[in-house]
C-alpha cells in the first residue's frame, strides 16, 4: 500500500514539473514574438528619401496649424539639398543667415536640416509640404534658382511691376502655380487667395475656361471659373467669386498679375 502510494505521488509531481515547463515555454514564445514585432517597427522606413528632395525649395505659402488660414509672411524658407545628405537653409529676408548642416528623414518622416525640424507631409508634383509641430504648415515648391541667386547678375533696371501690360489668352493658357504674394500691410485679410489658376482651354479671342485653387473661409477650394481680358485687366470669376486684376508679365514659365495692393507671383 505504501508503495502505490509513494507511486501515486511520484505521477502527480511529474505532471506539475511538466505543467511548470509548458507554461514556461509558452511564456518564452509569448516574449519572442513581442521582440519580432518590435523589430518589425524599427525596420519600418520612412515613406521618403532625400534623393527625392535633391535640389532648390523654397516656400510660397503658409498655414496656421489651428484654423487652416493663409498667414501673410516676408520670411520665406529656402532650402538647397545636395547629393552628400547636406542642406543650405536660409529665408528671403537679405540679412538672413545661411545654415549648413546635416539631412535626414527618420521613420515617422520627420525631416531634419541643419537646426530645424518638420514632419513631411507629402511630396508630389514639385511641391512640398512640411508642418514644424508648433505653429505652420510651409508649402514649398522646387526651384531652379532662388531669387538672392540673380542679385548683381540683373541688368541695370529690375523690373518692379508697376505698370501693367497688355497680354494675350495664348500667352497665360497653362497651370500657373503662385509661389509667392507681395502685399501690402491689411491687403490679404478679407481677400480670398489664389492658390493656383488654371487655364486649360481657350474659348474666344479674349476668354478661356479652366479652374481656380484659392482660400475662402479658413478652406482651400477648387472651382471651374472663366478668364476674360480686357486691355491690360484679368477678370476670373468662380460660381460667386469674382477676381478683378491687373497682367503685369506674361512669358513661357512666369505670369504676374494683381494689383497695387496684392501682387501674385507664379509659374507653369
Amino acid at each position: 500500500m505504501t508503495r502505490v502510494k509513494y507511486f501515486l505521488f511520484f505521477i502527480i509531481f511529474c505532471c506539475l514539473v511538466n505543467q511548470s515547463n509548458a507554461q514556461y515555454k509558452r511564456r518564452g514564445e509569448t516574449l519572442q514574438t513581442r521582440g519580432n514585432t518590435t523589430a518589425n517597427n524599427s525596420k519600418k522606413k520612412a515613406d521618403y528619401s532625400l534623393s527625392q528632395l535633391k535640389g532648390k525649395w523654397q516656400e510660397f505659402e503658409r498655414i496656421n496649424r489651428t484654423d487652416s488660414t493663409a498667414v501673410p509672411f516676408n520670411d520665406s524658407i529656402q532650402l538647397n539639398f545636395t547629393d552628400s545628405n547636406k542642406v543650405r537653409t536660409r529665408t528671403s529676408v537679405v540679412t538672413s543667415m545661411t545654415l549648413d548642416g546635416e539631412a535626414d528623414i527618420d521613420n515617422t518622416n520627420t525631416l531634419t536640416v541643419a537646426a530645424d525640424e518638420y514632419t513631411i507631409k507629402s511630396l508630389k508634383n514639385n511641391e512640398l509640404v512640411l508642418d514644424d509641430n508648433e505653429k505652420f504648415i510651409h508649402y514649398l515648391k522646387k526651384m531652379d534658382t532662388f531669387w538672392y541667386e540673380t542679385l548683381g547678375k540683373l541688368s541695370f533696371k529690375q523690373e518692379s511691376f508697376s505698370k501693367a501690360i497688355k497680354v494675350s489668352i495664348s500667352d497665360i493658357v497653362g497651370k500657373w502655380s503662385v509661389y509667392r504674394r507681395q502685399a501690402k500691410p491689411g491687403a490679404t485679410g478679407n481677400v480670398q487667395l489664389i492658390k493656383i489658376l488654371n487655364i486649360s482651354a481657350k474659348t474666344g479671342a479674349h476668354t478661356a475656361s479652366g479652374d481656380i485653387t484659392f482660400y475662402k473661409d479658413q478652406n482651400i477650394q477648387q472651382l471651374p471659373c472663366t478668364i476674360t481680358l480686357s486691355e491690360t485687366s484679368i477678370k476670373v470669376i468662380a460660381g460667386a467669386n469674382v477676381w478683378n486684376m491687373n497682367t503685369y508679365q506674361a512669358d513661357a514659365s512666369n505670369f504676374v498679375f494683381g494689383n497695387s495692393d496684392l501682387m501674385y507671383f507664379s509659374k507653369k
